[in-house]
């Protein structure tokens, strides 16, 4: 094997590995790494520990349990922007977010207790944004649809408060982060969540 292509395989191993590690950056949701979805090939299943620690309880419920049989969808955006929709979730990645082609991903829990909420894993991790970045979840068909108090969650060893606005079709609620992990859509005020700018 060429010396050339010996350094190509590295380089793609330690991608793989960097993109699996999840987010380290100190005080992002992912700081615990129980938090976070586990990948198995090409689909995605909440871990048990996600779903143990990340006090689903609290999240909107979909009135009709979505039938997912591919549970993620990714998309390479660069400089100049771009969007990303899935199972009525949305990334909208402003022109100058990123200074490189990057690949943005959204993933859906599949298992009993995570696939009946909204809440989803977007990625990439351990990637600031130089202009925050656009995320919707879905509240047409959810137990928050009509609420006038429901508003987007991300997970920091507890559901943080990021606010939000209904999408002026009712379909979403928005929100802008400068980085990604699990984030989800809830109704409920207190409870052990505290208040962020995301």
């Amino acid at each position: 094997m060429s010396s050339r292509f010996r350094g190509l395989l590295l380089a793609v191993a330690v991608t793989t590995v960097s993109f699996t590690a999840g987010c380290s950056d100190a005080g992002s949701p992912v700081g615990a790494a129980p938090a976070r979805m586990a990948r198995a090939g090409t689909t995605t299943t909440a871990s048990t520990d996600f779903v143990a620690s990340g006090n689903l309880d609290i999240l909107a419920r979909f009135r009709v349990k979505p039938q997912i049989t591919i549970a993620w969808a990714k998309a390479w955006i660069g400089p100049e922007g771009g969007r990303v929709d899935f199972q009525g979730f949305t990334i909208v990645v402003p022109a100058g977010a990123v200074d490189k082609v990057t690949m943005f991903t959204i993933r859906l829990p599949v298992d009993p207790n995570g696939s009946e909420r909204v809440v989803a894993e977007f990625g990439p991790h351990n990637v600031p944004f130089a202009k925050p970045v656009t995320i919707g979840l879905p509240v047409r068909g959810t137990t928050v649809e009509g609420n006038t108090a429901a508003h987007v969650v991300w997970w920091s060893d507890g559901w943080v408060n990021m606010g939000g606005t209904v999408s002026a079709d009712g379909t979403q609620i928005l929100t802008q982060t400068p980085h990604f992990s699990e984030y989800g859509v809830t109704a409920e005020r207190g409870g052990g969540m505290s208040v962020s700018g995301g």
